[in-house]
């Protein structure tokens, strides 16, 4: 490889000074290389190696899922690759992939400002102890603000810390995230949904913000007669909820840029398909790149 760097530093120095005195043959003599390697040299830059063609397909793939879903980054992008074409790629690979193209992902990450005061409504069961045994076991609420082909809705969902899947939510006009029947209807939602998967019976950590719907009497009366324990954030806190807290950012940056939700006429419809994505398709990191529905199906779990 060496002798053949040291042609080609040759042809580029005496290319036109001494064209009529130097010849091919008699620099690969010198260089003690044979002229058929050098011209096979030659040939073989103007086809790529099957690593190389490997590699641009590779880059293609990643471009148009990139495309497609502008928020995932690599090892999400390796995972939906894997699924659909069995392609089992390397993280490293995959990575690299990312950097020479100049790719990352879009979603928004949000600081979080430091704690303040300490929560008395009801005290931090979980005290960022996320770890669960079973589904619902411990499940986190929080409302979020979306806008949708210019105008402002509040999304309010449950999430299952098990398995990070959705169990609850509900879609209404933007009232600063202080509408009643939003979180109501979005509790109402995740209760059913507790009875029809068999865990009626079985108590559940519920943990929010400090929130003064959360806080309210009627929204204790609304869960009054379920096997429910609540939990809350410190104030100021958003460390304290975490899981959900997280997933805030990434979501909206979900629906915006993948799912595009500005295409939709009916706000409800839209995020009734995220929400089908986000349990069945959407990978986790926290389960190994499994989307919840996947995770429990493995895990034999109802």
């Amino acid at each position: 490889m060496y002798k053949k760097k040291l042609i080609k530093q040759y042809e580029f120095e005496l290319k036109d000074k001494f064209k009529a005195r130097y010849y091919v043959k008699d620099l690969c003599k010198y260089l003690e290389v044979h002229r058929s390697s050098y011209y096979r040299y030659l040939k073989r830059k103007t086809y790529l190696t099957h690593q190389e063609q490997t590699k641009n397909h590779l880059k293609m793939l990643i471009k148009n899922y990139h495309e497609m879903y502008p928020t995932k980054g690599y090892r999400s992008i390796r995972k939906d690759i894997r699924d659909e074409t069995g392609w089992v790629v390397s993280y490293y690979l995959m990575y690299r992939c990312f950097r020479e193209m100049g790719i990352s992902s879009k979603a928004r990450r949000k600081a979080f400002r430091r704690p303040k005061h300490q929560s008395d409504k009801f005290p931090n069961l979980v005290n960022n102890n996320w770890l669960t045994s079973r589904p619902f076991e411990i499940v986190c609420s929080d409302t979020t603000m979306l806008v949708i082909n210019g105008k402002k809705y509040d999304w309010n969902y449950h999430i299952d810390v098990f398995n990070n899947e959705m169990v609850g939510w509900n879609l209404a006009n933007y009232k600063h995230g202080m509408g009643v029947m939003n979180h109501h209807n979005s509790l109402k939602d995740f209760l059913k949904i507790k009875e029809e998967r068999g865990y009626g019976d079985l108590n559940t950590i519920l943990h929010s913000d400090q929130g003064n719907i959360y806080a309210s009497k009627k929204f204790e009366k609304a869960h009054k007669d379920y096997p429910i324990t609540r939990s809350m954030s410190r104030v100021a806190t958003p460390t304290d909820n975490a899981v959900i807290e997280s997933l805030n950012g990434w979501i909206k940056a979900d629906i915006k840029k993948n799912l595009k939700i500005d295409d939709f006429q009916d706000p409800w419809k839209a995020i009734e398909i995220y929400v089908n994505y986000f349990n069945n398709k959407r990978p986790s990191w926290k389960l190994n790149y499994l989307s919840p529905v996947e995770y429990r199906i493995i895990k034999g779990i109802k």
